[in-house]
This record gives C-alpha cells, sequence and structure tokens, in this order.
C-alpha cells in the first residue's frame, strides 16, 4: 500500500454521477473549475482565473461536467518511483472505521471487508519518528475533511433527487441511501484540529483550500437561488476564515443547503396545515413537542387520504368521460346532472366490495389453518431445540474425553520413577556397614533429582491445566501430593543422614578438633578453615537433593538449616577449637580480665609519669582478619546450599531469607561470637552476674576502630547480589552488632565524663590564679593513651582517621565542646574577678588546649578542627582585653593624656590642641611618667604582675609577654605621633626604646632582670629643635 502526502496524488477521484444540479456539481467538480479525466488537480488559482477559463472550457468539451466522489488508490511502486501500478481503487463512501494503531500506522476498514494498513515510516531512508508521525497527522486530518464534505455532498444529493426524481440518473449513493457511520477510534478530533492548525496544514494544501472556499459560497446560496438559478460572484474566504471552517467540518458542526421548502407553494401549504391544527390543549403538557408532532402528522395523514380519494374520483372520472366520448354518449365535462358521479362509480364500487369479501373468506381460511398447524410447528421446534442439545452434548462430551486424557496421561509417571518416589533410598550406594558411600551414591542423586523433578511438573500441570474440578484429576493429584508428602519425609530423612556421615567423618580427620600447645592462632585457623572446606565440598554433591525439597516441600528446609547449624556448630566450629585459637593469640584474652575502667580523673595531670598499659588490640585485628572469612564461608554455603539467596525473588522475600540465613549461621558460629565478644571488651549477661559492671573503656573504643576497619573488607561493591552479596551482608551485620555494643560501652563512659567535666574540678569560685583545670590538663593525657593502644602492633607514627568514624569522631568531638563549654560556664560565674581572672582563666585553657591538640599530629587536628579554631578566637579576644587591662593600669596617666590629646584633636584640629592642654603640662606630664627610670620600673611590674597572673604549666608567659611588647610598641607609636603632631616634641624614651625595655624585661632570670633595671640609664639624645 502506497501512502502519499494528503493534497498531492493519495486522494484521487472518479466520475460516478452526472448530476443535472448545478450546485451539487459544484461541489467536487465545479464549473468554473478544470476537470481532467475526473481527477482533481489541486489549485490555488484564483476564482477570476477560474471564471476567465470556464466558458472556453465548456465550449471544447461540448458536455456538461461531471460530480466525483473521492477514490482511495492503492499502487506499487517501484524503489525510485516509477512505474505504478494500481491494483485497487476504493471509493471514500465505503469507507466505516479510521484506527489509529500507534504513532505512524493507521487502519482503514471499508464496508464491503477490505482493510487498508498504512505505515507512514519510510525504512528505506534515514527518518525520524517526529517527521513520520506529522505525516501521518497530515493524512488524516485530509481524510475527515474530504469524508465531512462528502457526507454534506451524500445529505444534499438524496435531496435534490427527491425534488427531481424523474431527471435524476440512479447512483452509487442513491442506490445505498445515506453514508455509513464513520468510526474514529484512539483519535481525539479536537487534538488533530489542533495540531493541523499549529503546523499549518491547511495552508500547505491548495485543494482543500479550494474545497473549502466552494463548500463556504455554496453553503451561503438560498433556496430560492437554488430554485431560480440565480448566480452571485464569489467571493474567496479568508485564511483564518477557512480554519473555522476545517474546525467545524472536523467537529461535525456542519450544515447542508437543502432549503426545507422547494417553492412559495410548499410554504403556503404547510402554514395552511400549521394554522389549522389546535394546539391549545397540549401546551402546558410536559411532552408538548411530541404531542404536536403526532397531532400534525395525523393531521397530515388525513388530509393526505382526502387527497387520494379526490384523485381516485377524478380519475374514474376522466376515464368515464374517454368511455362516453368514444361510444358517442354526454359525458361528465358535457352533463350537469348531479348524479353523474354516482353513475360512473357503481360499477367501481361493486367491484370493489366483491374483492374485499373475498380477502375476508380468505382471511379466515388462513387463521383457521393456522391455529390447526401451530401445535405441529411447536413440535417441530422442540424437537429441532432437542436434537441440537443433543449433538451440542456429544460435541462436548467428545472434547471433554479428549482433554480428560491428555490432562490423565500428562499425571501419569512411568514405574521406575514411582520406584524412586515410593523408596529415594533404594537409588543410593551403602557400605558393608549401612553406611551410604558418598562418592559412589553420584549417580543415585541424579536419579532422585530426575524423580522429584517429574513429579513437580505432574503437579504443577495438574494445577495449571485447570482440571482439578474433576474427580478423576482430582484423584490422581491427591495421590501425588501424598506421594510428594512421602518422597519429601524420606529425603529430609536422607539429608539429615549424610550431613550427621559427613560431619563425623571430616572432624575425625581433623583429629576431632583438638589443639596442642605449640599450635599458634595462625595455624588453627588455618585448620578450621581447611576442615570447613572439606565438609562442604563434600555437601555439594547432595546439592541437588535440597533443589528437590525445595521446590516440593520448602516447609521441611528450617528444619534441615537447624541441624546444619547445629552440626557446624558443634563439629566444624566447636567450642574446643574455638576457645584453643583464641587463647593462642598474643594477649590470651584476657585483656577484658586484666583491664578496668580508668576514668579521665584518673589520667596525670599534663602527661607527668604517664605510664599507662595497652589493650592487646593485635588480639582483636588477628581475629578479625582470620576468622571473619571463616563465617563470610558459612554464610556464602548456607545461602547457596538452602537457596536463600535467589535473584528473582522481591525485596520482602530477600528479608525473609536473609533473616532465616543470618538465624541459622548466628547458631552455627555461636561460639566465635561468645569469643569474640569477650576478645572486643564486651560485658556479657554472665559477666555482670559474676560483679563486672562495665568493660574497659579503652578496649571498646579500640574494638570499634578496628571494626570499623574490618567493615570496609565486606563491603558489596560490586552489587551482583546472591549467594555473594547475601555472605557479605550477613558479615557486615556481625561487625555492625559487635560495634553497637562497643560503642555503647564507651559512649557511657564519655557522658560520665562530660558530666565530671561540668563539674568544674579544682576551679576557684572567684577564678583567681586557676590555671589550666584539671579537666583541660588530662585531656591530652586521654589521648596519648588512646594514639598508643590503637598504634599497638602496627607501624610506627600511624594514626587512624578517627574523623571519618562516625561515633568515635562524633563523641570525642562532643568531650572536647563540653571543655570549652565548662570554661565558659565558670567565667561567667558571679564570683568569677571580672577584672583580670575571667581573662586570664579563658586565654591560659585555650591556648593550653589549642597547642596540646597541635603537638599531637594532623589527624587530631583535624579531628577537633572545629573546637581549636573555637579556642583560638576566644583567646585572642581575652588575651587582647587582658593586655589593654594591663597597660592602662600601669600607664593610667600617660593613657589618660594622650586619649584627652585625640579627642580635641578630632574636635579641633592638630595647631589647637596646645589651647586646651598647655605644652608645659603636657611636658611635665611626660617628663614625670614616661621617664627612662619610671618606665623600667613600671614594665617590671607588669611582667611580674603576668607572671603572677599565669601558671608555669600553661605555658602562655612567653606567648602573652611577646603580645605585650608588641601591643606597648603600638600605643607608644601613637602617642609619640600625637606628641610630634601637635607639640613637636619628642618622646624620651621612644617606642623602639620602649621595645627594648620590654623584651630586656622578658628574657633572662630575675637576678639579671634586676641588674638591667638598677643600671645607670644612658645619656639621653638631644631634643630636636
Amino acid at each position: 500500500t502506497s501512502s502519499h502526502s494528503p493534497g498531492t496524488h493519495h486522494h484521487h477521484h472518479k466520475s460516478s454521477v452526472e448530476g443535472d444540479d448545478p450546485d451539487y456539481d459544484d461541489l467536487y467538480a465545479p464549473g468554473n473549475d478544470d476537470v481532467d479525466d475526473g481527477v482533481i488537480g489541486g489549485s490555488s488559482a484564483s476564482n477570476n482565473l477560474k471564471k476567465k477559463n470556464s466558458n472556453n472550457d465548456m465550449q471544447d468539451s461540448g458536455e456538461d461536467e461531471v460530480s466525483s466522489f473521492p477514490v482511495l488508490v492503492c499502487m506499487a511502486l517501484h524503489s525510485d518511483g516509477t512505474n505504478p501500478d494500481v491494483r485497487k481503487m476504493i471509493e471514500l463512501d465505503q469507507l466505516t472505521t479510521i484506527q489509529n494503531e500507534s504513532a505512524t500506522v493507521i487502519q482503514l476498514a471499508f464496508r464491503d471487508g477490505d482493510t487498508v494498513r498504512i505505515d507512514f515510516e519510510i525504512h528505506q531512508q534515514p527518518d525520524d519518528a517526529t517527521s513520520a508521525a506529522m505525516r501521518k497527522e497530515r493524512f488524516l486530518w485530509s481524510l475527515l475533511q474530504i469524508h465531512a464534505m462528502l457526507c454534506t455532498s451524500v445529505v444534499e444529493r438524496n435531496s435534490l433527487e427527491a425534488r427531481h426524481a424523474p431527471q435524476a440518473r440512479p447512483t452509487a449513493v442513491s442506490r445505498h441511501g445515506l453514508l455509513p457511520p464513520l468510526n474514529v477510534r484512539n483519535l481525539d478530533r479536537a487534538e488533530l484540529q489542533y495540531v493541523a492548525t499549529v503546523n499549518g496544514f491547511l495552508k500547505e494544501s491548495p485543494m482543500l483550500c479550494a474545497l473549502l472556499d466552494r463548500q463556504h459560497n455554496i453553503g451561503m446560496k438560498g433556496a430560492v437561488q437554488e430554485v431560480e438559478g440565480l448566480q452571485e460572484e464569489e467571493k474567496e474566504v479568508p485564511l483564518e476564515d477557512m480554519d473555522g471552517m476545517a474546525y467545524d467540518m472536523m467537529m461535525g458542526n456542519y450544515s447542508t443547503r437543502v432549503a426545507l421548502f422547494v417553492s412559495a407553494e410548499e410554504r403556503a401549504d404547510a402554514e395552511e396545515v400549521l394554522n389549522a391544527t389546535q394546539l391549545d390543549n397540549f401546551i402546558s403538557e410536559e411532552n408538548a413537542e411530541r404531542a404536536a408532532a403526532e397531532t400534525i402528522s395525523m393531521e397530515l395523514h388525513r388530509r393526505m387520504r382526502e387527497l387520494e380519494a379526490e384523485t381516485c374520483r377524478r380519475l374514474i372520472a376522466w376515464e368515464d368521460e374517454k368511455h362516453y366520448s368514444v361510444v358517442g354518449k354526454q359525458g361528465l365535462f358535457t352533463c350537469q346532472c348531479d348524479t353523474v358521479d354516482s353513475l360512473s362509480l357503481a360499477s367501481l364500487y361493486t367491484m370493489l366490495d366483491s374483492l374485499d369479501q373475498e380477502l375476508g373468506s380468505m382471511e379466515a381460511w388462513l387463521q383457521e389453518r393456522e391455529a390447526e398447524i401451530k401445535p405441529i410447528i411447536e413440535d417441530c421446534k422442540d424437537i429441532e431445540e432437542e436434537n441440537r442439545q443433543l449433538e451440542q452434548n456429544w460435541k462436548s462430551s467428545d472434547m471433554l474425553g479428549k482433554e480428560l486424557g491428555n490432562l490423565l496421561n500428562g499425571l501419569e509417571l512411568p514405574d521406575p520413577v514411582e520406584r524412586v518416589l515410593e523408596n529415594p533410598a533404594t537409588a543410593l550406594v551403602y557400605e558393608s556397614g549401612g553406611a551410604i558411600d558418598i562418592e559412589a551414591s553420584e549417580r543415585g542423586v541424579d536419579k532422585i533429582h530426575k524423580a522429584g523433578k517429574s513429579l513437580k511438573e505432574a503437579l504443577a500441570r495438574a494445577k495449571d491445566a485447570g482440571g482439578v474440578h474433576l474427580r478423576a484429576v482430582s484423584e490422581r493429584a491427591q495421590g501425588l501430593d501424598a506421594t510428594a508428602d512421602h518422597f519429601c519425609t524420606s529425603l529430609a530423612h536422607i539429608i539429615a543422614t549424610v550431613m550427621e556421615q559427613i560431619a563425623a567423618e571430616v572432624v575425625a580427620g581433623s583429629d576431632h578438633g583438638k589443639v596442642s600447645k605449640t599450635d599458634t592462632h595462625i595455624t588453627i585457623s588455618k585448620k578450621i578453615r581447611e576442615t570447613q572446606r572439606k565438609f562442604q565440598s563434600a555437601l555439594l554433591r547432595y546439592m541437588k537433593l535440597i533443589e528437590v525439597l525445595q521446590q516440593l516441600k520448602p516447609k521441611l528446609l528450617p528444619a534441615l538449616r537447624d541441624a546444619y547449624a547445629e552440626m557446624v556448630a558443634e563439629g566444624i566450629l566447636m567450642k574446643k577449637r574455638m576457645k584453643g585459637y583464641f587463647q593462642a593469640l598474643p594477649g590470651k584474652n584476657s585483656a577484658y580480665l586484666t583491664l578496668m575502667p580508668f576514668d579521665l580523673k584518673d589520667y596525670p595531670a599534663f602527661g607527668e609519669g604517664l605510664a599507662l598499659k595497652t589493650v592487646n588490640a593485635p588480639d582483636i585485628e588477628a581475629s578479625l582478619s582470620e576468622l571473619l572469612p571463616v563465617i563470610a564461608r558459612e554464610a556464602y554455603f548456607t545461602a547457596a546450599f538452602f537457596g536463600l539467596s535467589s535473584k528473582q525473588i522481591d525485596g520482602r522475600e530477600k528479608k525473609r531469607n536473609f533473616e532465616s540465613a543470618k538465624k541459622s549461621v548466628d547458631h552455627s558460629s555461636q561460639y566465635f561470637r561468645y569469643y569474640i565478644q569477650r576478645t572486643v571488651g564486651i560485658v556479657s549477661e554472665a559477666d555482670t552476674e559474676r560483679g563486672v559492671a562495665s568493660g574497659d573503656p579503652m578496649l571498646s573504643l579500640v574494638a570499634s576502630i578496628y571494626l570499623n576497619e574490618a567493615m570496609e573488607n565486606y563491603v558489596d561493591r560490586e552489587k551482583k547480589g546472591g549467594d555473594h552479596s547475601l555472605s557479605l551482608a550477613y558479615v557486615r551485620a556481625t561487625i555492625l552488632e559487635l560495634r553497637k555494643k562497643v560503642d555503647k560501652q564507651w559512649v557511657q563512659w564519655v557522658e560520665e565524663q562530660i558530666e565530671w567535666i561540668k563539674s568544674h574540678p579544682g576551679v576557684p569560685l572567684n577564678g583567681k590564679r586557676a590555671g589550666v583545670f584539671a579537666s583541660f590538663s588530662r585531656f591530652p593525657a586521654y589521648l596519648d593513651h588512646l594514639l598508643l593502644c590503637v598504634r599497638e602492633g602496627r607501624k610506627e607514627n600511624y594514626t587512624p582517621d578517627l574523623a571519618n568514624i562516625k561515633v568515635v569522631g562524633y563523641y570525642l568531638q562532643k568531650m572536647a565542646a563540653a571543655l570549652l563549654e565548662s570554661l565558659r560556664e565558670c567565667a561567667d560565674r558571679e564570683t568569677t574577678d571580672k577584672q583580670y581572672a575571667e581573662n586570664v582563666m579563658i586565654m591560659e585553657n585555650t591556648y593550653y588546649f589549642t597547642q596540646s591538640i597541635k603537638q599531637r599530629g594532623p589527624e587530631l587536628m583535624t579531628l577537633f578542627q572545629k573546637q581549636t579554631t573555637r579556642a583560638s578566637t576566644i583567646c585572642k579576644q581575652s588575651t587582647d582585653a587582658y593586655l589593654g587591662w594591663m597597660i592602662k593600669r600601669e600607664f593610667k596617666a600617660l593613657h589618660s593624656l594622650f586619649s584627652n590629646i585625640s579627642r580635641i584633636r578630632r574636635d579641633v584640629g592638630d595647631k589647637d590642641v596646645p589651647i586646651h592642654v598647655p605644652r608645659a603640662t603636657f611636658v611635665k606630664t611626660l617628663s614625670k611618667e614616661s621617664n627612662r627610670e619610671a618606665m623600667k620600673e613600671k614594665i617590671q611590674i607588669i611582667y611580674a604582675r603576668m607572671e603572677k597572673h599565669l601558671s608555669e604549666d600553661g605555658g602562655l608567659l612567653p606567648v602573652a609577654w611577646k603580645a605585650l611588647v608588641k601591643v606597648l610598641y603600638e600605643w607608644f607609636g601613637r602617642w609619640e605621633k600625637l606628641s610630634s603632631q601637635c607639640y613637636k616634641h619628642v618622646l624620651d624614651p621612644s617606642a623602639v626604646d620602649v621595645v627594648r625595655i620590654a623584651k630586656a624585661a622578658g628574657g633572662g632570670t630575675k637576678e639579671s632582670r634586676k641588674q638591667l633595671f638598677t643600671e645607670t640609664p644612658a645619656k639621653p639624645p638631644a631634643r630636636r629643635p
């Protein structure tokens, strides 16, 4: 089928009607257009050009043009578009259905049964779905527009044929009546019209523009113009109005140009009928319209009968007149006698009366015969219905017999399979002692697997075939269920026996799990892995039996898993071997017994005499690295052997299977879990009963760090699913469970230390000479102990990345934040001295905290970055306030003098300052307060006071004095500038001299400083003019 763009070659028209009505012929082939062989050639020529050529065309053709109906032409073309071959032509008045199948395919159905499927996607050349869909939309829109015009033409043709019946020629439409209703499926007409408007389908189709223009002009003609044949000059319709017409044609809002009345006489007759009809009796009724229509119809029928009677009388009178004229008698038109009509009708009346009597007698005879034949007819109907039912029963019974035979044949099992299902143990090979020969029974395992598979297929066939409600099928299905129950019970017993036998052989081959004194933990772990490998390898040969059991009776698997877990716990991972392994560790697994809780207050202040014990961290590292792979392999085998990790199941089923596998592996590894908990310092219920209230928090913290590192080795990065993912998930769950317990113990200890920090131990109420708080002085010692325990058995200078361990990092930061919060609370107390003690307290402790963290490496700086930044900010603020207070206290007169001068200078300027503060007063104050001897004495006093305020343990004195020297230089520099600008006076000593004096005061011993300050001062330089 060839599909073409609308408006080009797809819509062809063949001549079907030679209409006498000129307006109807104008609808598809108007007289003013050019017609070539009945095919409308699309054109956008104007109406004026058409009118100029119309007369010449009519003279050349010598005959009237004929109207045409659209035709769908199906052609076969070569790939290059040549050699077209018309295969079929289908008139569009036969179109019944348009179905939108996909984005590029539509299907057309016709009344005679033809179906045309059009695919708008061109496979021979690169094309996208968008252009193909646009071609489909354009074709559908054009087809619906043309079909709507065809509908209007058919309605008008039927009406015009009724008017001009003697002249009209028979057509296809007149023979078949109106067009069949058009069904449009999977298509929205309004959306299609919207796409056509947006993409300008009408503008790109000159043919449809011309047809819509003619439709508009024809619709504008009145009924009187049609009858009289008046022709008016047609005006070209704008494109916007054509869009409106196209929308109306698409949505079915079109009307025909057929007038209700052909002539004025018809209108007068209609008015006479309506005026003569009495409608007052039913105007108030609800169904007034229906009653009015019935009354008018009855009136029209009455008038029709009167008209027929009058016509009959006139015809009879005319025939009589002709007869009388032949015989030479006086007829109806020559004789004015009133009895002429009655005489002429006498013979006709007699004949008609006799005919009525004969018809009445005939009807009575037929009714009598009908009454006699009716019982026979009813009996024949009953017999036919019974025969039909019998035939249907015979067919149904035959079909039922065939289906039942097929069902029962599918439920029958071969005799060898039946024997294996009755007693699966017969398929295995036994040794002389009655034990199963594990290796020789592999062929028997295959037989049992095939028999179970056949039984499963038979059960599935009985269920899926839908014949279980039949007694024969139901009985056979029940027999198969009973066979399956017996078979699965025997199979479970065989599997349990095989597992016990293999476990006993493997354990016996490993010396029943004995551990000698010379065995190291590495040797023991290798023995455990080798025993596990042998046991699981032997069991894999019988995995097919588990598959059969899972398909037929999965409810028996939990009991088998429990039996398997018990065998592993008492054989492969027995308590004797687990105990021997953990006792062979370097620390003898005794850390949880020898170490007691060590609180923050128990650590030495400032790290003096630090001799703390480690927590046997290598034991934790060895047990996790050597035994966790064993547990992962056990989880993997449990999931694979018992079918708990299928990739086809949903999330909820996966979760249930994981819980089942976890329960089984937990039982298998119960002794490993017991000893590993003791190794990482978890206090069990038994330890609590013995009086052990809590474990060692440092051991818990170190174990949490090791567990976090071990977790990285069991992350499912590939995420393939299946047995491997389930085993990794189980190990992660085990590690996470251990981490939760050790973190809980350590976090509880941290909360207790925070409460101790908030109690402000050793801090005086007034805050004077508080020094470094006890909590601040012991926190670095705790960090040193932590690093010591973590680095045990590792490379030198190893430091864990504590910042990326969420729980550990968070609570260490919380402890550091509690220290700073405790310092703030002490500074804000009402009893604390606000003059200097508050600032000294803050600056000394924050400086000690920041320096102690910096000295312990970049890892701890990263961990406590937020707290150290806050401490540095607070320290700087407090230091600035404290140094300012010290200078103002010792240089009170100078500070007051230069503050006053600075204020006056801002108000009046440099020149007027001596007016408000005389030069004599200024010089006198300087000579008294800032001479060299006074400066040395004051600076010495400042240093002694600072040395008194700051403790030696904090190490802040050199830093604070250096900051003070800098502040002195800044202040005296500003004062020297004011003196030079306002009074032209040079300070002596200058800012540089003050710095030298201050540096001398802060260096050396007390005796050297005393000697420095008692020396005779050098002669001051001469003053500048």
